[in-house]
């Protein structure tokens, strides 16, 4: 462990679109899974702990087995598209200080069928991100994971920076017999998606990354995440429960780093995703957060 987490740390000397490369092959380590401990839910979903990996680390189903290792609540793979698609060119990732990154993938994805290939023999709750470009892109998506591989639950990402025109509501999905959470962020029409959530029977992940502008990208543009984004995040997680009211489930994802932010946000929401802290702090950060023993559920 000593070693792992040494090797992680060097990475972040490193720019960052070499570590990123780096990283793939040190998350490709074939580490056991962690032990299941149980004894959170959320949603009605059974999960390991109050906090789960948030999409975008592992968008390709290649590094769940390795952070399944690290005792994560749950894992949330992807977003997927439905076909394979390259994303953005690079450089599309940089760091912002404190302890924040900025990155323009591109909803980059190998297609959904080459991801559940990955994660279909992981005794681990995996959550499945899904993204498109149209409601259909979203609907193929449903129906094939309902036909191959059913994960723990979904996450519908209708606020991605990359969508060139955000959706303001989430596409139509009848007869999913797979527990959905709607991923919303800056640029999404909140009151009415909650609306939504609450009509379909859905739960809400809050927030995505906040779109800026940043002239080291490719793009131009891209997501801020990490510890910059907590305190928009907290504000948005409080609007979404005040709309939503206690018996929607929301999972908040955005800066999350420490037991003492983790217990403000477990006051509103049922549990939470991290991103960035593990690839500032390793995924070993995943262990200390869950062992929080002073939270209850």
């Amino acid at each position: 462990m000593a070693l792992l987490t040494a090797v992680a740390r060097a990475l972040h000397y490193v720019h960052p679109e070499i570590s990123y490369k780096l990283g793939r092959l040190l998350f490709s380590l074939p580490l056991p899974p962690c032990k299941c401990e149980g004894g959170w839910e959320v949603g009605g979903v059974k999960i390991c702990g109050p906090v789960g990996i948030a999409a975008g680390l592992d968008k390709t189903g290649m590094y769940a087995r390795f952070l399944s290792f690290f005792c994560p609540g749950f894992i949330v793979v992807g977003s997927t598209l439905p076909r394979p698609r390259r994303g953005n060119k690079p450089p599309r990732v940089a760091r912002v200080w404190p302890y924040s990154m900025v990155n323009a993938m591109g909803l980059n994805s190998p297609g959904l069928p080459r991801v559940v290939s990955r994660i279909s023999n992981l005794k681990y709750p995996v959550f499945v991100s899904i993204a498109g470009f149209s409601a259909g892109d979203f609907a193929v998506q449903l129906a094939y994971l309902r036909r191959y591989y059913k994960p723990a639950a979904v996450e519908l990402n209708i606020s991605s920076p990359t969508y060139r025109g955000f959706w303001r509501v989430a596409p139509e999905l009848d007869g999913v017999d797979i527990p959905i959470f709607l991923k919303v962020g800056p640029s999404v029409d909140l009151r009415e998606a909650v609306r939504q959530a609450v009509k379909a029977g859905w739960g809400l992940v809050v927030t995505n990354t906040l779109p800026i502008e940043d002239g080291r990208l490719s793009t131009g543009r891209g997501g801020l995440s990490g510890l910059l984004l907590y305190r928009y995040g907290v504000k948005l997680l409080e609007r979404a429960r005040r709309l939503a009211g206690d018996g929607v489930p929301i999972i908040y994802s955005g800066g999350l780093y420490t037991c003492s932010q983790l217990g403000e946000v477990l006051k509103l929401a049922n549990a939470a995703e991290v991103l960035t802290s593990v690839l500032y702090y390793t995924p070993y950060i995943l262990k200390l957060l869950n062992r929080c023993t002073a939270l209850r559920p």
